[in-house]
């Protein structure tokens, strides 16, 4: 088991520290009547201050490797969400998906050479392709109240111990940097604080997931199967919310649903993460 000097950075860059810089934008924000910029700023803040703290040594404003791009790919997310869901039908599909194209290159680019052409171009246009699909669904299923956050705070979470078993230490505490930034969204989607989880942080969480997924699967070898579990787990609240809409069923009961179809496959990648670290001889 890994010693105290090893677990207290990391409780403090990836959980502690994300969730203060977070909490403290979203008081800010309320406080200023920012909105839905609110918790676009609140999830961006609290990702880049855990990465500038677990990462600054190693990170090169001129990019050299693939996280080295993470972020300028927050900057990029953060600025682009908010006019993106501002916009109808088509036009905000298309901006979304260039948004998740520009994100899935700067993932791949670094790798061009090693890849070839042909291999690199298939995986931006497939992490490109499940981003946006994603990142629509969840923003036309927004309810903008706890749900969301929270079931996308327990796939990051979930994410960050499967990729730090089996394959990424860093894109294992980035995504657990996440869902610590998505709790303190979910302790202010409640009525009472009035801060609104928007469309466009949602549109955020699932570029900067699927980057560091991306990441991982191409560079460290995270396996496909668990991709699919991962991506299954953030469709099931939309999917399960379009069949309710088309059967004219009340949605109101449908939280716990999803809450179940999300957490199984969660668990079950994590379960799965877990044996191979221990047929490997990990901890």
């Amino acid at each position: 088991m890994p010693g105290s000097s090893i677990v207290l950075p990391m409780l403090w860059q990836s959980a502690l520290l994300p969730f203060a810089v977070a909490l403290a934008v979203l008081f800010a924000g309320r406080a200023l009547r920012l909105q839905a910029a609110a918790s676009v700023l609140a999830v961006a803040a609290g990702f880049l201050a855990s990465y500038f703290a677990a990462l600054h040594a190693q990170w090169s404003p001129v990019p050299k490797v693939a996280l080295d791009w993470l972020p300028w790919t927050v900057v990029v997310a953060a600025a682009a969400a908010l006019p993106i869901e501002t916009r109808d039908g088509f036009a905000r599909i298309l901006a979304r998906g260039v948004v998740a194209l520009i994100a899935a290159a700067l993932v791949v680019w670094p790798a061009l050479a090693s890849f070839g052409a042909a291999k690199a171009a298939i995986a931006i246009v497939v992490t490109a392709a499940l981003v946006t699909l994603v990142w629509s669904l969840l923003a036309a299923s927004n309810r903008g109240k706890a749900v969301q956050p929270f079931l996308l705070a327990v796939v990051a979470g979930g994410a960050g111990l499967a990729l730090m078993l089996d394959s990424s230490q860093s894109a294992g505490r980035l995504s657990g940097a996440l869902a610590m930034t998505l709790a303190a969204c979910l302790l202010f989607a409640w009525p009472r604080l009035r801060v609104a989880f928007a469309p466009a942080a949602t549109g955020v969480v699932v570029v900067l997931l699927g980057a560091l997924l991306a990441n991982a699967h191409l560079y460290a070898g995270f396996p496909p199967s668990y991709l699919a579990l991962l991506v299954g787990a953030l469709l099931a609240q939309p999917v399960l919310d379009a069949l309710l809409h088309r059967a004219r069923a009340p949605v109101g009961w449908a939280w716990l649903p999803s809450a179940v179809l999300t957490v199984v496959p969660v668990l079950v990648t994590v379960a799965l993460a877990v044996k191979a670290a221990s047929d490997s001889g990990g901890y």
